[in-house]
């Protein structure tokens, strides 16, 4: 009998629908490499493949569950130094309270106001993206550095084109007093030529509300989904 386990790296999907795994080989390579320092110091404990969502599977002798034990803790340990964990669908702050924030018009689209980081931006909402998306600008001035084996998530964007998006962890995305933690946002210049915005605004933040558009005031309401308070 053998002992299969799946490792703490896991990369869980958005929501079903709502996103596409991580993109296989690089992401596959990053973990191979910051888990091989465990694989040598359990040898009982043998690698037998990483899936498309990142999840680590290994094999062991019924005998040695100490030796798989010893490596998930070590390979946890790895992967979150590396940055590696999986995905970050976020979750309300403890001080998330019901808001509403002024939005304005241009080109269509309704732009609202957003920290980041607590760095200020303007973001277009986007009910039909499912991944919050910002320009590497505003990554950069937030703090947030695309590491090397980062998650990436595939898209169309305009004229059809499918790109790649890696995704960072924004330790907060405020939008008055909605916020959400831990949250991972792609990183792409989604409307190059708009310079007054600097991102999309999608459901991997608005799914933590019940959220209203109040055309004629101009208002964004948002309410905490209550299962998650």
């Amino acid at each position: 009998m053998s002992w299969l386990r799946t490792s703490v790296a896991a990369a869980s999907i958005l929501s079903a629908g709502c996103a596409v795994p991580p993109e296989r080989a690089e992401r596959e390579r990053a973990l191979r490499s910051a888990i091989e320092p465990c694989l040598q110091r359990y040898p009982a404990v043998k690698l037998t493949g990483i899936d498309d969502y990142g999840r680590v599977y290994v094999r062991a002798s019924e005998h040695d569950l100490a030796e798989v034990e010893g490596f998930e803790r070590c390979s946890k340990e790895a992967i979150q130094r590396e940055g590696l964990e999986r995905i970050g669908t976020g979750k309300l702050a403890g001080g998330a309270a019901p808001t509403s924030v002024a939005i304005r018009t241009a080109y269509t689209a309704f732009l609202v106001p957003v920290q980041i980081n607590g760095v200020s931006a303007t973001l277009v909402l986007d009910t039909g993206a499912s991944q919050t998306m910002i320009s590497p600008e505003l990554a950069r001035r937030a703090g947030m550095e695309i590491k090397r084996g980062a998650p990436l998530i595939a898209g169309n964007v305009v004229g059809g084109r499918r790109v790649s998006v890696p995704l960072v962890r924004a330790r907060s995305v405020s939008v008055g007093a909605a916020v959400v933690e831990d949250l991972d946002i792609g990183v792409f210049d989604a409307l190059p030529g708009r310079p007054e915005v600097d991102g999309l605004l999608g459901a991997s933040f608005l799914h933590h509300f019940k959220f209203t558009v109040d055309r004629k005031n101009l208002q964004l309401l948002l309410e905490p989904v209550a299962a998650e308070k």
